[in-house]
């Protein structure tokens, strides 16, 4: 029966998840603020290497409004955020924390990859573009799945606990009316879905930052070409947190989401199993998506 209630709870949160998701309506439209504020952007290069006042203010606003607008489609990881938000015990302000963290990396990565390709090996855009897109993004669909990997496997092994041989849970039973100073017998679903620690933290930021946006490469390599670099790197750091307002934005909606499942399921009893059941799904579409974007599922 327990089961049973897991799944319908499971269930309800798949259109939460899919909120995740980018649909062709909503792609098409962040498609179009992308090439809107691109505009904005190469407009307030003009200007502020022509001098014009404001110009620098101009080119951070664009910027911002472009990274925020950028998130909307494909990458930068709010698949992972959301899922990480849903399949988890994180906090909303540590998810949050995790999100602009990721995405200021992703933006200081462009930096040094973009300044320090042209200073110290002298590669073209068009190289540094090519590397972006056909070795990096690849590099971070696959480490992302990656951790939906760990996901599936951390609730699977949760899910082995609760589904233990009779004789152990009724050890367990004894344990609890006895003296159970002795020792752990392992960590509750709770504290096995937590993201504690420094390696989960460092392995979401790095699997989202490993990939810079194209966005970011394309105003960096003119504002190298044109002697403003510097304009050009807060320009960069100032998309990055436009893109940190989204998946934050997502983030907050998914542990929202997982709050209110998890009140319903504790009132019936099946708080055990809804952890560790949601933290496998989680990490089935986290792996699915990877792969979808990879390229490996469609062809």
């Amino acid at each position: 029966m327990r089961i049973l209630i897991v799944l319908l709870l499971i269930a309800t949160l798949l259109g939460t998840i899919l909120l995740s998701i980018d649909f062709s309506g909503v792609a098409r439209w962040a498609v179009e603020q992308q090439r809107a504020f691109q505009n904005d952007i190469a407009g307030a290069v003009r200007d502020l290497q022509s001098g014009a006042p404001g110009a620098i203010a101009a080119l951070l606003a664009a910027a911002a409004a472009y990274g925020f607008v950028h998130a909307v489609g494909p990458g930068h990881g709010k698949y992972l955020i959301g899922g990480v938000g849903l399949g988890s015990s994180v906090s909303a302000g540590r998810l949050s924390g995790l999100a602009l963290a990721s995405s200021l990396a992703q933006a200081v990565w462009a930096i040094v990859l973009v300044y320090g390709g042209f200073f110290l090996l002298e590669v073209s855009a068009r190289q540094m573009t090519v590397l972006a897109e056909e070795y990096l993004a690849p590099a971070s669909y696959i480490a992302i799945a990656s951790v939906g990997v760990v996901l599936v496997w951390r609730g699977a092994r949760a899910l082995s606990r609760q589904v233990a041989p009779r004789h152990r849970v009724a050890h367990a039973h004894a344990h609890a009316h006895g003296d159970c100073s002795c020792h752990s017998h392992g960590p509750s679903p709770e504290e096995a879905a937590k993201v504690s620690s420094w390696r989960d933290a460092m392995a979401l930021i790095v699997s989202i930052a490993i990939r810079p946006c194209t966005g970011a490469i394309f105003l960096l390599v003119i504002a190298w070409q044109m002697d403003i670099q510097l304009a050009g790197a807060l320009a960069v750091i100032t998309m990055g947190l436009g893109t940190a307002a989204l998946t934050s934005l997502v983030a907050l909606s998914s542990v929202a989401a997982r709050t209110m499942a998890f009140a319903s399921a504790d009132r019936m009893g099946a708080m055990a199993l809804a952890f560790p059941s949601i933290q496998v799904l989680v990490g089935v579409l986290i792996i699915w998506t990877s792969l979808m974007l990879l390229g490996v599922l469609t062809g």
